[in-house]
């Protein structure tokens, strides 16, 4: 999913986060963070364009266990409105790439990643 899709969903994660918790910042905050989970496209890009390196996908802040984490976090140890924008809209931005991308099961964990060494 290109920018604006995952612009129109953050926009959405956001509005019910600010309608759920009263916080205006959080609703900002899941657009940015739905957003800019991108970001780690610019390392591929790099490895991809620059340095030929074409066999591996990294894609760093693409993985669900930040979001287990995050419920984890907010569940247990720290609740805060902007915490809980951050992990709704990254695992909005998760859910919607691998469906919309039609991502292997495994594609999104960063331990497999791992264990594959990117591969």
């Amino acid at each position: 999913m290109g920018p604006v899709g995952h612009s129109a969903v953050s926009a959405g994660i956001g509005a019910g986060i600010w309608g759920i918790t009263g916080s205006p910042a959080a609703g900002g905050t899941a657009l940015v963070v739905g957003v800019l989970t991108d970001l780690d496209h610019l390392f591929d890009y790099y490895q991809w364009y620059i340095r030929r390196k074409k066999n591996r996908i990294f894609l760093f802040f693409h993985a669900w266990e930040y979001g287990i984490i995050g419920i984890l976090v907010l569940g247990f140890f720290f609740y805060h409105p902007l915490l809980m924008a951050a992990v709704a809209a990254h695992l909005g931005h998760i859910t919607t790439d691998h469906l919309h991308n039609r991502i292997a099961p495994w594609g999104y964990s960063m331990t497999y990643r791992l264990l594959v060494r990117f591969d």
